[in-house]
């Protein structure tokens, strides 16, 4: 999951640029599956968007499954190649790579924010769903916009009557447009539950105008 563009084409930093900001440091194991292989690495970075690591091979792929381990859990996910550079280890070259999340579980990613933010981890019966806050302070109309655009594209169960959906929202910084107007980015994760039992998680991004409209940006 990449940051927001800004309006007017320039681009705004990315997780892993300036140091880093918001995000956790320190080492972790993981594998990443390359031309069909399991490539042991270490991990150096997690952020709620992506995670960076190191491989003492050169991976060709630019979309990788990518597992890693946090306080003993292993968490499976697809990553985005964003930035890979070769550097020199005291014993030989190896390949350092910034990646964004593309594909994660639901848990798996409130376990990695809990990480992040140095949060311990839930008892069993914190488990339960929590709408996020942020998000139900939007406008009512720009909520229901955003909840119909969402289930429209099959990226959330469509709410039940009298309920609220479960969805969280990380938003970005205002823009001035002019004459009283302003524009602020957002990203929407969501989630939809399979036959199976299970889950997909999906991180959509939106454009929310002051004058009540949205703008689907991804």
């Amino acid at each position: 999951m990449q940051l927001f563009d800004s309006l007017f084409g320039r681009r705004e930093q990315r997780w892993f640029e300036n140091g880093a900001a918001g995000a956790r440091h320190g080492k972790f194991q993981a594998h990443a599956l390359s031309d069909g292989r399991k490539i042991p690495v270490l991990g150096t970075t997690v952020s709620r968007e992506g995670v960076a690591f190191v491989s003492p091979r050169r991976l060709v792929e630019t979309e990788l499954q990518f597992t890693f381990i946090l306080r003993e859990r292993a968490i499976p996910s697809h990553v985005h190649v964003d930035q890979s550079e070769a550097m020199q280890a005291p014993e030989r070259v190896v390949h350092r790579y910034f990646c964004t999340f593309t594909a994660i579980a639901a848990d798996d990613w409130d376990a990695v924010v809990r990480y992040v933010e140095n949060k311990p981890e839930p008892k069993k019966a914190d488990f339960a769903p929590k709408t996020d806050d942020e998000f139900r302070s939007l406008p009512a109309t720009i909520q229901n916009a955003v909840v119909d655009q969402l289930v429209r594209a099959g990226r959330l169960n469509a709410p039940a009557p009298g309920t609220v959906p479960l969805i969280r929202m990380i938003a970005g910084r205002v823009h001035e447009l002019g004459q009283g107007r302003t524009a602020q980015d957002v990203l929407i994760h969501s989630r939809v539950k399979m036959d199976d039992g299970g889950t997909r998680a999906y991180d959509t991004r939106f454009r929310v105008f002051s004058s009540q409209r949205i703008e689907l940006i991804a």
